[in-house]
């Protein structure tokens, strides 16, 4: 028995079980788990039997009077350990079907404990003997994740997964009420400041997962939905984010510009307040000197706002668009400003080309402005701040 095993709370829900779920419960009960709470989710008269074992072997049993689903049983669980405070630093939830082996169960229990502000998944290899519709369905689902969030899970589907109590309520707020439900645990882990962890376990498959209550259509489109909605969002929030970070570094750069043009004079050059009003009407009949000092004053003026109002601009992507302050600074800062060169020479040439075609230049500068900014995004948001 593991004395660090009551600290957890397991969570099983069951929509007509069989019997392995009695079997399962007892086996994770004599390991030294404190509680196993098992949600009947209307299965109806043909199974009270199974659920009045388990509740005899000293499990909480949550009922739902009919049918609502394994995200809303989830939540339900999720609930009661809220409302009753129940002393608990982490809950594992596992399927009733008896896919989740004890000996997993306890290991990704252990990961959790050992890992704070952590969701732990308990991923499948898909090793063997898989029903073809499983294997085909979790590599798909799999690589629209992984594409859509940025983020690297193998087993998406498992439902053998960790989750600290701290992290329930913001878990019981998810939209979903069936497998869907599990998918957006995944897609807003980050914005819960949760980190994904995934741990080895084994893959079984009892009679071809006949027992499974996965409807291949309904749910596959509700899990999909899920995907791409928060694909959507996601994109259009950064979008907006990224468009507010652009302005605010535009209106930096212009204000130090306006400053160094008006202060540089002062301090570094020789041109006088007089020469200052003067030079816009001497045109070209101003001296060689001066002119010179006029160069000099607008070429640190351009620089140093640049300079200025391109650290802001970094240090507000990275932190509050992208979300990525604490990790990887110096690959972010030499990635940024490797794209600052690029965007920089691309905006000439762009610019040139579409003169070259007859464009206004001034019509020209706008297009390449809104090219620009649509690649430096997504260069920052899929491979710089990815």
């Amino acid at each position: 028995m593991n004395k660090d095993l009551n600290n957890l709370a397991v969570v099983i829900p069951a929509y007509k079980p069989e019997e392995a779920l009695v079997g399962l419960a007892d086996e994770l009960l004599s390991s030294g788990f404190k509680e196993i709470i098992v949600v009947d989710d209307g299965g109806g008269e043909e199974f009270s039997a199974v659920f009045e074992q388990v509740k005899k072997l000293g499990c909480t049993l949550l009922v739902h009077e009919v049918n609502k689903g394994k995200g809303r049983a989830l939540k339900t669980a999720f609930e009661y350990i809220i409302s009753e405070q129940r002393p608990y630093s982490a809950v594992i939830t596992a399927d009733a079907d008896g896919q989740h082996l004890p000996k997993d169960i306890i290991h990704v229990g252990q990961e959790t404990l050992d890992n704070e502000n952590t969701m732990v998944l308990g991923g499948r290899v898909f090793s063997g003997k898989v029903p073809l519709r499983s294997r085909f369905g979790n590599a798909v689902t799999r690589g629209v994740f992984n594409l859509v969030s940025g983020q690297k899970v193998h087993d998406t589907q498992t439902g053998l997964r960790g989750i600290p109590v701290s992290s329930l309520e913001k878990m019981t707020k998810l939209k979903g009420e069936r497998y869907e439900f599990e998918m957006n645990m995944l897609l807003e882990a980050k914005r819960m400041e949760l980190t994904i962890k995934e741990v080895e376990i084994e893959t079984v498959y009892i009679d071809d997962n006949s027992s499974s209550h996965f409807n291949p259509l309904v749910d596959s489109w509700k899990i999909y939905k899920q995907i791409f909605m928060f694909s959507g969002a996601s994109i259009y929030r950064h979008i907006i984010m990224f468009g507010g970070s652009s302005l605010l570094a535009f209106g930096i750069d212009y204000l130090v510009f306006t400053l160094l043009n008006i202060f540089v004079p002062r301090i570094f050059t020789n041109i006088s307040a007089t020469d200052r009003l003067t030079i816009p009407l001497l045109g070209p009949k101003a001296s060689p000197t001066l002119l010179m000092d006029i160069e000099v004053v607008l070429l640190i003026a351009v620089v140093g706002a640049r300079i200025v109002s391109s650290l802001v601009n970094f240090f507000v992507n990275r932190n509050v668009v992208f979300g990525k302050k604490g990790k990887g600074f110096a690959k972010h800062v030499i990635g940024y400003y490797i794209l600052v060169v690029i965007i920089l020479i691309a905006n000439y040439f762009i610019l040139f080309g579409f003169k070259s075609a007859g464009i206004n230049v001034y019509i020209a500068k706008v297009f390449t402005e809104a090219i620009l900014f649509v690649l430096s995004f997504f260069v920052q948001r899929k491979v710089i701040f990815k």
